[in-house]
């Protein structure tokens, strides 16, 4: 499932949550977020779990689209490599 969807999915169950009055701090966000990403972000999620210090969701987020940006770029680079090289 591509990210945004991905997220989009997870903002729309937190918004369920809120509107029955689930409370969460940010931090829980952000853990819920990271336990749900699919396992092709396993090396992202060690990363950040291997720190001690507490992520906000927005940061997360942010780390994950710049992430998938940076993945994007290096996948239109190695192709255009691969078709110039030829």
């Amino acid at each position: 499932m591509p990210l945004k969807e991905h997220l989009d999915e997870l903002n729309f169950v937190l918004m369920v949550l809120r509107d029955i009055d689930v409370k969460m701090e940010n931090e829980d966000l952000a853990t819920i977020l990271l336990v749900s990403l699919s396992p092709f972000y396993e090396n992202f999620v060690i990363s950040l779990s291997v720190g001690n210090n507490s992520i906000t969701i927005e940061e997360l987020k942010s780390s994950l689209y710049s992430r998938e940006l940076r993945l994007m770029v290096f996948g239109m680079l190695m192709k255009s490599l691969h078709l110039d090289y030829r």
